[in-house]
Formats: structure tokens, sequence, C-alpha cells
């Protein structure tokens, strides 16, 4: 479905050094302006881009819009790229309230990071994945929850180290900002 609104979408492509990119309609933000391209190198490889006033500030293999605020300021996607477990290996959450634009790459290492549901707060946010794994969201930081035995016994299984699973030393949340890349 996602995929459907995204051709919908598409206004304008590009060519540049062997890449060609199918880009959205941008739409207005408080700051600037937002689009999604879909690009593709000549050697077959896709990726996708957000893009803030023309600039890439994220850029992943593909990435699946799963949630928004319902001004759209805030917005999650779940990384295209798989962790061992085969599933998402991280979601990224993209806050657009401020002049540069927040954005921050989270999950639990080594775990399905499948996003659940998110409540919009004024003032802080609570964002989960699946089995209520809880980030909090507050002045521009992403607070992951705590490591330990409650966070293992929440996460997406496997958790069988013989079958190749994780343990609970090696199930590590995250939240880490994502460096801008200032490329058109």
């Amino acid at each position: 479905m996602a995929s459907i609104f995204f051709i919908l979408i598409c206004g304008k492509s590009h060519s540049e050094e062997n890449l060609t990119c199918n880009t959205s309609k941008p739409q207005n933000q408080r700051y600037g302006t937002v689009s999604r391209a879909e690009c593709k190198h000549s050697n077959g490889t896709i990726f996708d881009a957000i893009k803030f006033q023309e600039k890439t500030i994220l850029k992943d293999t593909r990435l699946f819009p799963d949630d928004a605020n319902n001004d759209k300021s805030m917005r999650i996607y779940t990384s295209g790229s798989p962790s061992p477990s085969g599933c998402p290996e991280k979601l990224y959450l993209i806050d657009f309230n401020f002049k540069n634009p927040t954005v921050i790459a989270f999950g639990v290492k080594n775990a399905c990071n499948e996003f659940h549901w998110a409540s919009w707060g004024a003032k802080r946010s609570v964002i989960a994945l699946k089995n209520n794994v809880q980030f909090k969201y507050e002045n521009g930081k992403l607070t992951p929850p705590k490591q330990g035995l409650q966070l293992f016994n929440s996460i997406e299984p496997p958790h069988s180290s013989a079958a190749g699973g994780m343990t609970q030393d090696n199930a590590i949340p995250f939240a880490e900002d994502v460096q801008q890349i200032h490329s058109h």
C-alpha cells in the first residue's frame, strides 16, 4: 500500500552519475520542505532517501513509513536492512520541529525491531516496538529502555543461544543520532 502511495505521489526524476531517482512532491513543514526519493544506481543497487530542503537527511536500502503524528512533524521509518534475526535492523525517528531536523536510529541490537505503536505527546512521546519495548522521546533526545532481564524477556525471540539467537548480554538497546548527508 505504501509503495502504491509513493508511486502515485512521485514527481520529478533525475539522473546523476549513473543514479536515477524518483522524488515525491515536496510537503511543507515548519522550517522547509520534505520529500522522499527512491533511487537506483546503474549497477542495480536501490535505496530510499528522505530529503529536507532538497538535502538528504536519511538514506537506507529501503525505508518503510510506519507511523506519524497527526501533523506529520514527527515520523517513524523502518529500515529495509535486516538484522541477523531476519527482522528490521533498526527504526528511524525524524522530528521536523527543528530548523535542522532530528534524525535518530533506534532499536535493540540483535533483536526484531518491529514498530508497534506511538503515543505522540505535546512534551514527551513514547514509541514502542513489538512486545511493548518502549523508547521515550523528549526535547530532541530519544531514551532507550534499560538493558537487562526485563528487556530481554520483552523482545521478540529468537532467544536460544544454541539456535544462534541472542543472550541477555547482547540484547542492547540503542538510540543514535544519524549524521546528516549534505548531498542532493
